[in-house]
């Protein structure tokens, strides 16, 4: 158990500085990152999400539950972003940067392995039924904040072509893997094991082109947003989520896996939107850090109290 959330915390780690020292070793430009990120979300991207949909039973109407909070929880944080967006006076990329960096947590990297190494198969089983949302979400939703504030022909040959069709291809493998998994057509062992291939292998070419275009620059000039940041992520996100299951009447673990989720940092994905439109990259990162190097201690925190609540 130990030994596999190491190595999966490793190839997060190990892939973002595989792709900083890409980038100052002039192999992976901006130009050259945003390529890969394009290839990828039209490539591999669709057979993973196809193949990953497949094995889920969604002719069950519990696994719905999950992700339909976990898609409220996510939806709700623009309510005070928005605010302090437009408060704080951020031009339209940064705003856009603050309001998708706010919508996606990383109950991925880090929620769902954390939550394998405490609660074992079922707990990563249940995160991964909460994370059914992210993909939909991040390529409608996120997409269209990113686009409607940023500038993507800035961001490098980007434009209205190049949008539809990164909405487009993502939503194909979605939907076909959940069409199998309505007809009840069982997935071949052969490709189990390609999607075991597939899976880190898609998300460490994309963690990579991330990494090159991190910038490690002090968040000191973005402080402000950063503590109200994490003011979302750790204080706002997890009262809505505990309202939620109260008011559902969730108990036992999901409730748990819920609450946990819902107290994750900035998602790694935001950092890739200024790539691809043209937001504020600066400021996405700094949120990123910044609220990553809080999630540590604020986890250990909570983790006794989530039974409790």
């Amino acid at each position: 158990m130990v030994v596999r959330l190491l190595l999966s915390l490793s190839l997060l780690v190990v892939s973002l500085a595989a792709g900083r020292f890409l980038h100052r070793q002039g192999v992976l430009t901006q130009a050259r990152a945003y390529r890969l990120v394009r290839w990828i979300i039209i490539g591999p991207s669709p057979l993973v999400l196809c193949l990953s949909l497949w094995q889920v039973n969604l002719r069950s109407s519990q696994p719905w539950l999950l992700p339909v909070i976990g898609g409220l929880i996510s939806c709700s944080t623009l309510l005070p972003a928005r605010w302090y967006a437009q408060r704080a006076g951020l031009t339209r990329p940064q705003q856009g940067s603050f309001l998708t960096c706010a919508l996606f947590s990383n109950v991925g990297y880090i929620g769902a392995l954390t939550a394998f190494a405490l609660f074992g198969e079922y707990g990563y089983a249940l995160c991964m039924l909460y994370l059914l949302f992210f993909n939909p979400v991040y390529y409608t939703l996120g997409f269209r904040l990113a686009a409607r504030y940023g500038h993507a022909r800035e961001a490098g040959q980007g434009g209205e072509p190049l949008r539809d069709e990164l909405r487009l291809f993502p939503f194909i493998g979605l939907f076909a893997g959940a069409v199998l998994s309505l007809l009840g057509v069982p997935r071949p062992l052969l490709l189990e094991r390609l999607n075991h291939v597939l899976i880190p292998l898609d998300t460490a070419l994309y963690l990579i082109a991330v990494g090159s275009q991190l910038a490690f620059a002090s968040p000191r000039p973005w402080l402000r947003a950063c503590w109200t940041m994490s003011a979302i992520k750790f204080l706002y996100a997890p009262a809505v989520a505990w309202g939620l299951v109260t008011l559902l009447g969730l108990r036992g673990l999901p409730r748990t896996i819920i609450l946990w989720e819902a107290s994750m940092p900035v998602a790694v994905s935001p950092l890739v939107l200024p790539l691809l439109f043209g937001l504020d990259r600066p400021l996405s990162n700094a949120l990123w850090l910044v609220t990553t190097l809080l999630a540590v201690p604020w986890l250990i925190l909570i983790l006794p109290l989530l039974q409790r609540l």
